[in-house]
Parts: C-alpha cells; structure tokens; sequence
C-alpha cells in the first residue's frame, strides 16, 4: 500500500507493455487494432443509450440506464489504456480505472438485482398480442355502442320533430275556430247594441276562448322547453305601469273570491328594468292566480323587495330583485312542493285542479331557470304558502322610448281617401272576422279563398295593402308574397303575413320572403287596426261621444263648464274607494250619482268608462286632478 502512495503518477522501474510483444509489428497492430475497436464499441453504447431515454421518458429504468452507460464507458477507456501502456507504462493509472471499473460494474449489479423482478412483470409479446386483442374488441363494441346511440338520436329527433309538427298543425288547427270565436266577440262588443245581460254573455264567450288559447300556449311553451328553443327576448319597460298591470289583473280575481289582496312594493325599486316583460308578466300572474285559487279565505300578499344591487360594465345599475307571493290558502305537504314544478303534476283540492293543465308552475319554473334563478316555496298545509323567485335585473334609462298604447275611443272611421285590403286565407270564417272588423271603418275588403285567387284580385282591384295567411291551397302565402314582390306594380305594397302558428320560423320566413309584418291568429282588433294605421298613415277618426270624455277628461279649466262635478265629498269617497280598489262600489256610486242629478251624468259617464275598463291608475288621476281643479278655483 505504500509503495502504491509513493508511485501513483510515474512508472520508474517499469518497462512498456510493448516488450512483451518484443516489439513485433504485426502483434502491436493487432492490439492496437482490437482494443481500439472495441472502445469504439463500448462508447457507441451510452451515446445511443442517451439518444433512447431522450426520446423514451416515460421508460421507468432510466437509472439503471444511465448507470450502465457509464459502466460501458470505463470498459472502454480501459481499452484505450491498454494502447497507451504499450509504450508508456502507467500502470497505476491503469490499475486505478480497472478498479473504478469495477466499483461500477458492483453497483450495475445491484441495481439489477433488484431491478429484475420488475423487468419480469412486464408482459411478453404473447401477452401484448391478447391484449391487443382485447383492445380491439372493445373499440369494435365500443363503435357498435356508439353506432346505436346515433341510431337512438337520430329516433329521438325525428319524433320530437314528428310532435313539434303535430304541435304545429294541432296549433293552427284549434286556433282557427278560435280566431271566429273571439273575432266574432270583438265584433260583437264593437258594433251590435246588447243588453247588459248579452254584454255579460258575450264577455264570457270572450274569456272562455282566452283561456283555451292561454292552455294552447301553455303546450306550445312546455313543447318549446323540451325542445330547449324557448327563449327570453328582453325589453326596455316602465317597472310601476308593469306590476299595476299584474296586480290590477289579480286583483280582479281576488275580489270575486272576496279574500283580501296587498301589495308591498320597495320605495328604492327602479323606474325602468331591462327584462323580458312577457315571461316575467306570465311567471307573476301564474304565481299569482296559483293562490288566490287556493285561497278561499284571508289574504293574498304580493312583495317586490330589491335585495342587492350593483354597478354593471354599462355604468348602470344591476338590481336583484325578490318577487314574493304569499297566500293564507290550503297549503301544500313538502312531499308535494317536490312535485308541483313536474309537467301536468296537480296537488291539492280536486275541484280546483280540474281548472288547469298542471303546466302554469313547470312553465314558469323553466322560464325563472332562464333568467337564472329558481321559484322556491315554503307551505305549511292547512296555513298557506309562500312563493318567490330572486332575479337580477338591469336598470334601464331608456324605458319612456317603449310606448304604450292609450286608449281613444271607439273608431269610426279615417281621414283621407277610402282604402282597399285585401285579405287571402282559405278558410271563411277567418276571412270573415277581417271584413266584419274592416267594412264598417270604411275600408273596402277583398277576399280570395287561395293564393291564385289573391294573385288575380291584386291585379284586378290594386289593393293598398295585402293581409294573406301562409297556408292555403293552390298557392300558399310564402310563395304569393315572393311573386308580389318580384312584380313592379306590387314592389312597395305592404303585405302582411297571417297564420295561426306561433313557431317563430315561420314568422322569420315570412319576413324574409318580402311580408312587412306579422299577424298572429286569432287576431286581435287592436294589433290589426294598429297595422293598418302604421302601414297606410292613417289618421282615425272616433266616435264623438268618447272624443266629448277624451276632451272632458284631458281638457284644462277653459273646459271646466262642460262637465259638472259633484261634491267634494263624493269625489274623495271616489277617490278612497279608488285606491282601495273597490270597482263594484265605484260603479255603484257612479250609478246613484247619474240618477241624482242629470247634470252629473257626464261626469258619472266618464267615471264608469274608466271604473269598467280597470283603468284605476287614470281614474285615481282623473278624480285628483278635479280635486286640484276646484280648490284653485275656490281660493281664486
């Protein structure tokens, strides 16, 4: 050991490895030429060995590997060695790397000792191929899965198509009876002079056909959800004028049951939102008329709270709103509150569910989901429930550009020359509504049974305005309106588009096939003569006696004369029933008074337009507005 410390680094007293070999050329080249070799080998190894594990990370041996590598490399230097010695002799040196070699090659040893098990555990070639087999089994099963769920789809598909048309043609063909029924009550109301008895009558036959058109729409919405195509079109609206309307609605149903009905609004509430003013109308009326019908005493309360609210990417306002209904009504059990949301599920008194569908809270809870929030309740049975929704509503600022349609009177007529419409639909009776509505402003109407037919009496009488359904024989509305609109004379006509379906594909197409517009069915006498007036210009003219109460009503003091107001004490009990909401008592008392004095007739006449119509807003501010009147004059 110390002779090794004392001569690590020089080789005195050594000779070169080459005098063995005597120094025979042949003998050295041999191996010079074989270890050379070799450590050429030897290096390739590790440099391959890297080059694999670059590219194979995921190889769980890399140790081992790397290990090995550098085993391969102190082989091959020793080669190397061995050449060097040849004529310098290091040995030492030489000596050193064979024993560095052999540290290294224990631990490759080792490590492969304990590497061995788990070198076993992988599968063999024969194993590989099963399990390919295998795996290619599965993915054939798997596409024949697949295969079949495209099938099951495509099924799927084809019979809600298959319902959606249904739906369609069960729509169109139940509202064209409607559109004579409640045609015909308009006209009925507008033209004929009825006893108080055949009013009522008529009024009935009026709302009995809304109702069946309110269950139609009911199916149509839930066939909508379930097709995932209903959606919310969002407006700009006056918030107060919207809850008077539902409440107004309500209150009316609340009264004939004679339950009592509050409304408790937030003061901080926002004049004008930004939401879909039908929808959100049709959940609140539905959570409404849900408990005054379950209600048959005490009370129905109507909450509008805003609960939150927030600055929005607009600089507006975002306000959370609760909606709440609270009844005093049967209740429910909570096993049933789980079922009510479900299609055509019905809890509670058998009586009353045979006045709905069971659609009205499925409906309204899908639309809620829409605007992103949930309809929870709470009842107990026998004390009542409770009802409410938290939606996030925008706060808009623009809500006076939506206008809203005032009443003027009844129309007689209109300025100007006599106009011509002509009106296409292939069934009589809904022709027959147009003219009955048209003839007696003045119009003159066309009728044609089909679109060939409409076609030649364009030609012939040069309508100034075209009203076609869409389906129709022969030639249906689509294609009249295109060859309208592909001929000179008829280029900037308005046509409007009529149908009793309410998918809104076949409105867009109507449009894009050139119609101005579109006329639902049944039609309404208000949206039509609306139409004509929007198209046509048309300035209406109406009956004097509603222009004489217009005029009382809107006129200022010069106008003072011509209406004789009763006492102020009449007018505040007016006033006070007014407010409470009281329209029977109102109507009772304007009654009384117009049989007191004939001079009073006017103004009871003006009381009972407003009292009959449910427009307390108006007759609140009409009544005030006399009020205010007086006491100017009396402290003049």
């Amino acid at each position: 050991m110390p002779t090794f410390f004392n001569y690590p680094f020089h080789s005195n007293g050594f000779v070169a490895h080459g005098h063995c070999y005597l120094w025979q050329t042949g003998l050295v080249w041999l191996h010079i030429i074989s270890d050379a070799t070799i450590a050429l080998a030897y290096y390739s190894i590790p440099f391959l060995l890297i080059y694999f594990i670059s590219k194979r990370k995921d190889v769980p041996f890399n140790g081992v590997f790397l290990l090995f590598g550098a085993f391969i490399i102190a082989c091959g230097t020793g080669h190397l060695m061995d050449i060097w010695t040849l004529w310098h002799p290091d040995y030492w040196i030489a000596g050193g790397l064979k024993a560095l070699t052999a540290i290294i090659s224990i631990y490759t040893a080792f490590a492969l000792f304990y590497l061995m098990p788990q070198a076993l555990t992988l599968p063999s070639p024969a194993q590989l191929e099963v399990i390919n087999r295998a795996l290619s089994t599965e993915i054939v099963e798997r596409k024949c899965i697949e295969k079949e769920l495209r099938l099951a789809q495509e099924i799927t598909q084809n019979s809600s198509q298959a319902k959606s048309e249904f739906l369609a043609n069960m729509s169109h063909e139940l509202r064209t009876p409607l559109n004579g029924i409640l045609g015909y009550t308009q006209i009925l109301q507008r033209t004929e002079s009825l006893s108080e008895k055949g009013r009522k009558g008529i009024s009935i036959i009026y709302q009995c056909g809304s109702h069946l058109l309110t269950l139609i729409n009911d199916v149509l919405d839930l066939s909508k959800i379930e097709a995932r195509k209903l959606e919310l079109y969002p407006v700009d609206f006056y918030l107060p004028a919207f809850i008077d309307s539902v409440t107004e609605i309500c209150r009316i149903r609340a009264e004939q049951k004679v339950i009592a009905f509050h409304i408790e609004l937030d003061p901080d509430l926002p004049t004008g939102i930004h939401a879909d003013e039908k929808r959100l109308r049709q959940v609140l009326i539905n959570l409404l008329s849900n408990a005054i019908k379950f209600t048959n005493q005490g009370s129905v309360t109507f909450q509008v709270q805003v609960i939150g609210k927030e600055s929005n990417a607009n600089a507006n306002t975002d306000y959370k709103i609760r909606f709440q209904v609270i009844d005093s009504g049967t209740g429910i059990i909570s096993e049933q509150a789980e079922k009510i949301f479900q299609p055509f599920e019905q809890v509670g008194n058998q009586k009353l569910q045979s006045e709905g569908t069971g659609l009205g809270l499925a409906i309204s809870q899908q639309i809620v989901l829409l605007m992103g929030s949930q309809i929870q309740v709470q009842s107990t049975l026998g004390k009542g429930s409770t009802f409410w929704f938290e939606a996030k509503l925008p706060e808009s600022k623009d809500w006076a550009k939506v206008s809203r349609v005032v009443e003027q009177g009844t129309i007689v007529g209109y300025q100007g020359q006599r106009r011509t419409i002509l009106i296409a639909d292939d069934k009589w009776e809904n022709r027959s509504v147009i003219v009955n509505l048209l003839e007696p402003v003045g119009f003159t109407v066309v009728e044609a049974s089909h679109g060939e037919e409409a076609w030649e009496q364009a030609l012939l009488y040069k309508p100034d305005m075209i009203i076609t359904d869409l389906v129709m024989p022969r030639l249906n509305g689509f294609e009249l309106i295109e060859r309208l609109r592909q001929s000179g004379p008829f280029k900037e006509i308005a046509v409007i588009a009529s149908s009793a379906s309410v998918f809104a594909i076949d409105q867009h197409k109507s449009i894009d096939v050139g119609a101005d517009a579109f006329l639902p069915k049944p039609v309404e006498a208000e949206t039509l003569l609306e139409i004509l007036r929007q198209f046509l210009q048309l300035e209406w003219i109406f009956d004097v006696k509603v222009d004489a109460i217009k005029k009382t009503y809107t006129g200022g003091l010069d106008q003072s004369n011509e209406m004789i107001y009763p006492a102020k004490e009449v007018l505040q009990e007016l006033l006070d029933l007014t407010q409470d909401g009281d329209i029977q008592k109102v109507l009772e008392l304007a009654e009384k008074l117009s049989a007191s004095d004939q001079q009073l007739s006017i103004f009871a006449q003006q009381i009972v337009q407003l009292a009959s119509n449910f427009q307390l807003k108006r007759l609140e501010t009409f009544i005030v507005s006399i009020q205010e009147s007086e006491f100017r004059s009396q402290n003049k």
